[in-house]
């Protein structure tokens, strides 16, 4: 079983005058993670290094990881694994490191990273890891109330709307719950009251 985080999170050790703060960010996409990957760099743009790793999909296909400057295979490895052994997916980690004069050596730093990243993981709440089928509707207003009675009933998430001539709408459907709703898509599409396709994010 796959988990995330149910929210963010930041935690600090300090090893040999080097601070190392890690931070978890819940994330759906590879968009997303460096889209809060460009953020956080700049916020935290004084700092030495900002290592990071995600792991992305319910059985982890999408893994990304980056030294930023450290030494090859010290930093962003042991995020990245830190993430894989405790079964997280969604997640993006970022560690923050201030130098404080000390070099740390290549054992030192893969162990400081690791621990940054362990610890933060342990403050974090986590919740069973859940992908989702992302749909474009489309249907009239008069069919609108038994649309979301649908979605409601499957735990389905608006994610925008656009009311026009009809409205249009993407929905974000957990995938245990996508076959049903497909079905149920198709039943009205057939009927002519909506039409659908889905989406790629």
């Amino acid at each position: 079983m796959k988990y995330t985080i149910k929210d963010d999170v930041q935690h600090g050790i300090k090893i040999l005058r080097s601070e190392f703060i890690a931070f978890l960010y819940r994330v759906e996409s590879a968009e997303e993670a460096q889209n809060a990957l460009r953020k956080h760099q700049a916020e935290y743009s004084n700092a030495t290094h900002n290592c990071y790793a995600y792991v992305l999909g319910y059985d982890a296909e999408i893994q990304y990881y980056s030294d930023a400057g450290e030494p090859g295979g010290t930093a962003g490895k042991p995020i990245l694994n830190s993430l894989l052994r405790n079964d997280l997916s969604g997640v993006l980690a970022i560690v923050t490191r201030y130098y404080g004069g000390i070099k740390l050596g290549v054992k030192g730093l893969i162990d400081a990273y690791t621990q940054a990243t362990t610890e933060a993981i342990a403050l974090a709440i986590l919740l069973e890891y859940q992908s989702y089928i992302y749909y474009s509707l489309m249907c009239d207003y008069s069919f609108l109330a038994t649309l979301r009675h649908q979605m409601v009933t499957i735990g389905a998430m608006e994610i925008e709307v656009d009311y026009a001539e009809g409205v249009r709408m993407s929905v974000r459907v957990p995938q245990n719950q996508s076959e049903g709703f497909r079905e149920f898509l198709d039943g009205y599409k057939a009927l002519g009251r909506l039409d659908f396709q889905t989406e790629d994010i």
